[in-house]
């Protein structure tokens, strides 16, 4: 792995003999991230940052530390003081007014992007299917960015901030994430309070993604801190998926009446929503020894096990 050769830093003085390498996680109070600095432990020091959400219940071997990405002064004090080997940028906002998207999802990745580089510390940053617009699906990574909502506009600029600091990284798109230990994501959170409460769940069914099971996006973006790779990857699930085929399935797997569900066209919504954002993630599965399993696949393996309520 890369990590096991690292006897120099970037200044060509060595780094401490025999020392494990440090790894920085941000967004770890959120379901990747924690993933990330859950499974990184036994081969990493590992320290996860978080915001507002505070750390994550049950983790002792991970140092926690508050950061505000959008803030400089504290990234370039906090990368000073741990020294990273190197880092997994998961911390993003995922809704927000454009004001609220540019400071911490373009702002602070470009924080993140420079601190890094300039320590010499390899990024792995998440990045989204949605700085696409939609309209083609089965995207590769040569094909430009071009968003519709601000999410995905504060995205694909955060790519470029990356791009733009010229250090060691690798962009990872990927599509929907779901989890339901040790906790829900947000997305299932919603769909499963709203159904165990019997209120009507409009989902479209000419919304294509390729959802991605959390543990398999951490352990992917784990894997690609010990590869030589950089720029852009797609990283997502095998199956394709449609906003309602996905709530239906989740619906089931947690034992709930899926009748609250009602399909739906988003192009009937009025809404401006990219319709087909699928990833065609040839060179990930070429490259990554981390299976990346459809979601009937993943279900299907962890029928029977405890599962939390909404």
């Amino acid at each position: 792995m890369w990590y096991t050769a690292i006897t120099m830093d970037s200044g060509g003085s060595a780094r401490d003999a025999g020392r494990r390498p440090r790894l920085l996680v941000t967004g770890a109070s959120g379901t990747l991230g924690g993933w990330v600095a859950a499974l990184a432990q036994p081969g990493w020091d590992v320290t996860a940052t978080y915001h507002s959400g505070g750390p994550a219940p049950g983790d002792e071997g991970v140092a926690w530390r508050q950061l505000d990405i959008g803030d400089e002064v504290q990234v370039v004090r906090l990368m000073t003081e741990l020294r990273p080997d190197a880092v997994i940028h998961t911390a993003a906002l995922s809704q927000g007014d454009r004001t609220d998207l540019e400071r911490v999802n373009v702002g602070g990745t470009r924080h993140v992007a420079r601190a890094a580089s300039s320590r010499g510390a390899r990024l792995v940053h998440i990045s989204t299917d949605l700085v696409f617009d939609g309209r083609k699906g089965s995207y590769v990574e040569p094909d430009p960015p071009a968003p519709i909502t601000e999410y995905g506009r504060s995205k694909a600029l955060a790519e470029e901030e990356v791009r733009n600091a010229a250090g060691e990284a690798v962009i990872v798109r990927t599509s929907l994430i779901y989890s339901w230990k040790p906790k829900l994501d947000r997305h299932s959170r919603w769909l499963l309070e709203r159904a165990s409460a019997g209120e009507r769940i409009d989902l479209f069914t000419d919304e294509r993604r390729s959802p991605i099971w959390v543990e398999s996006l951490a352990q992917a973006a784990i894997e690609l801190v010990g590869l030589e790779y950089t720029g852009v990857l797609h990283v997502a699930g095998a199956q394709v998926l449609s906003r309602h085929e996905h709530g239906l399935r989740l619906l089931r797997f947690h034992g709930l009446d899926q009748s609250p569900i009602v399909a739906g066209l988003s192009a009937d919504s009025g809404l401006l929503r990219p319709l087909d954002c699928t990833l065609d993630c040839c060179r990930a599965l070429a490259l990554l020894e981390t299976p990346l399993p459809g979601v009937d696949d993943v279900l299907s393996a962890n029928m029977g096990q405890p599962r939390p309520g909404p």
